[in-house]
């Protein structure tokens, strides 16, 4: 049988057989991995396919972390002119005028007051829905198209991936751009202003892992993973429960943000897993949806948010759920309108991320 293999005159120990055979198979296996891989990239749609890892690094370093603090500490610049500036929000207005999901809503109340303050004129435009990314394209387009004066722009991406060559074609207008909360795979932006994501998730996941005393099956919900403050706080969620030992993830699934998304995915949690202890919900619109699911099974958990809005507030207070955490969004929006004028004024320079830390966990307590 060797003679098959091998020419007669090679004289071949049974140990380097084996490890020829081993070699041998494990290419083989390679190659079967190779070509399965290749035939589901090619089968898969274009936009199917997820991120494995973030598009830019999105932990703050030391030099950042200084940087920041010396931001913090500068005077306010007044703009010596009035500079058009757009606001690009992730969440569609509604028929009262105001930007449906609250947290945008905070954000575009700070950048109004920051604008009277800083003596520029700020215009919004909003998206259909928080995960529209071709929508969201063709609007910055006919932005591009119908306003060529416009001086900055201020954008809440609804996609990471998406919406970065559009982007990238407006500063290549001229047009400098700071991305608010999510992070933007590009390295054009004059900087990234936002929260420690992965810090306040990998907080929250410490703090679940407290309350459960170090033990017990714990389930996911998150974001579009198209969207790179969902990626983090994902990571950060898995981060902070591992500080417990007999602390074991049943599940980790998408319900994209929305509450009734969330609720249908717990309602099949609950019969699926009837031993589950805690659901951490990656914003409070979907710990509301784990919740209505919840006490409709007449089941406790003990479920997190995450954005601290003044909703979720009322729902801790009402003991709905257990905990969210403090985004600081009216923060985010003055200091990104700030750092855009600075930028128009003196053509300063900026790191590409401005993380916000301080993670606050907001409970029934603190109200």
């Amino acid at each position: 049988m060797l003679s098959n293999d091998y020419p007669a005159q090679l004289k071949i120990t049974l140990r380097q057989y084996r490890q020829f055979v081993y070699r041998q198979g494990r290419l083989f296996l390679l190659s079967l991995f190779l070509i399965a891989t290749l035939a589901a990239c090619l089968a898969a749609p274009e936009n199917s396919s997820q991120p494995l890892v973030s598009p830019r690094p999105t932990q703050p370093t030391d030099e950042t972390e200084s940087l920041v603090a010396q931001i913090a500490t500068l005077p306010e610049v007044k703009a010596s002119q009035p500079w058009q500036i757009v606001f690009a929000s992730k969440s569609p207005v509604g028929d009262d005028g105001k930007i449906i999901d609250p947290n945008w809503e905070n954000i575009w109340q700070a950048i109004q007051a920051a604008a009277i303050d800083f003596g520029v004129t700020v215009t919004l435009v909003d998206s259909p829905c928080q995960t529209c990314a071709h929508e969201q394209i063709q609007t910055i387009n006919d932005l591009l198209a119908r306003s060529p004066q416009i001086n900055g722009l201020l954008i809440g991406v609804n996609d990471s991936w998406a919406l970065a060559p559009v982007v990238d074609k407006v500063i290549g207008e001229g047009i400098p751009t700071i991305a608010i909360d999510t992070p933007l795979n590009s390295n054009l932006l004059l900087t990234t202003i936002g929260f420690d994501n992965f810090a306040g998730g990998q907080r929250m996941g410490e703090w679940v892992v407290e309350k459960l005393h170090g033990q017990g099956q714990v389930a996911i919900l998150n974001g579009p993973l198209d969207q790179q403050n969902a990626i983090d706080r994902q990571h950060g969620f898995l981060r902070g429960l591992q500080q417990g030992q007999d602390i074991k993830i049943l599940a980790v699934e998408e319900a994209n943000w929305h509450q009734n998304n969330a609720q249908k995915i717990t309602a099949k949690w609950l019969k699926q897993y009837p031993e589950l202890d805690a659901i951490i919900a990656a914003n409070d619109y979907m710990a509301l949806g784990a919740s209505d699911a919840a006490a409709t099974a007449q089941i406790p958990l003990l479920i997190t948010g995450f954005d601290a809005t003044d909703f979720a507030l009322d729902a801790i207070q009402k003991g709905q759920f257990a905990a969210t955490i403090s985004q600081k969004f009216s923060q985010q929006g003055r200091l990104a309108l700030q750092l855009l004028v600075r930028h128009l004024e003196n053509q300063e320079t900026l790191p590409p991320l401005i993380p916000l830390t301080n993670t606050q966990i907001i409970t029934q307590a603190d109200l």
